[in-house]
């Protein structure tokens, strides 16, 4: 009988340490999701802040404006070509600094971003405005993104006349 009772009292003492190390557990489990949840909180608000906007209004970064820009005025002979392409994914990786994942992503994002946003003379001024008024981007910063433009357009052959018509908007607006 002593063994019996024994055993059960073994039993017992396993299975309330057992279900104590379980409820630590659980609480850590709920700490890291509580944890995580305030690591988030600086991405959910500025997507919410986001939310209500949509197109160009979403575009705080000067390479997506810059990208938006040199999409923009390519895609006004037509779909891009391989070679166009190659030349803005090279553009980008060279001048931005970002391998080649993050050079197509951010090209794919540009071309998002622009798709509904209206006619590209309007697209190139809105996106040319914001990189003239982005702090720390001065003439220099806009000769080279000019030379970057040329480049692409100029992978895809002759400028055509709508090309030359938005790359002299962004003369203009950047005051070139």
């Amino acid at each position: 009988m002593h063994i019996i009772l024994g055993i059960v009292g073994v039993l017992t003492f396993i299975f309330v340490w057992y279900s104590r190390l379980k409820m630590l557990g659980d609480a850590a489990k709920g700490g890291k999701k509580v944890f995580d949840a305030a690591r988030n909180l600086p991405r959910k608000r500025r997507f919410a802040a986001k939310s209500g906007k949509g197109g160009l209004d979403v575009v705080d970064d000067p390479r997506e404006a810059a990208t938006i820009v040199m999409l923009e005025i390519a895609l006004a002979r037509g779909a891009l070509t391989d070679r166009q392409e190659a030349a803005l994914r090279a553009e980008t990786m060279l001048n931005f600094e970002l391998d080649e994942k993050d050079a197509d992503t951010l090209i794919t994002q540009a071309g998002w971003l622009a798709r509904d946003a209206g006619a590209s003379h309007v697209v190139v001024g809105r996106m040319t405005d914001f990189l003239c008024n982005v702090p720390g981007m001065g003439e220099r910063n806009l000769r080279d993104l000019e030379s970057m433009i040329v480049n692409v357009v100029a992978a895809g052959g002759s400028a055509t006349p709508e090309q030359e018509d938005l790359l002299a908007i962004f003369r203009q607006k950047a005051a070139l």
